[in-house]
């Protein structure tokens, strides 16, 4: 099963890590970096609602669904965007 890493520095200047198992769909996921996400708890929930997620699918989508998680979870996103976690997860996927 391939491995995915990418890292990059976002708006802002944070870091935002992530790397994942992947086949036709994301099978795990790690996100880190020097962000902040209130509540931590929502981190798992946004890495739990990546999992499963087909590796073709685009960059908005994904950013879409993160930010759902982000709404439903009342959390705040410091540092970093569902769109900057999505693209970094697409560059992931080699």
């Amino acid at each position: 099963m391939p491995l995915g890493y990418a890292r990059q520095k976002v708006q802002g200047g944070k870091m935002l890590a992530v790397k994942l198992e992947y086949d036709d769909r994301i099978k795990a996921i790690s996100i880190t970096g020097d962000f902040f996400i209130y509540p931590e708890s929502a981190l798992a929930k946004i890495e739990s609602a990546v999992v499963g997620s087909d590796i073709g699918e685009g960059a908005a989508a994904l950013a879409e669904r993160i930010a759902a998680i982000v709404k439903s979870e009342g959390a705040e996103l410091v540092g970093i965007t569902p769109g900057a976690i999505a693209s970094t997860i697409k560059a992931a996927i080699k």
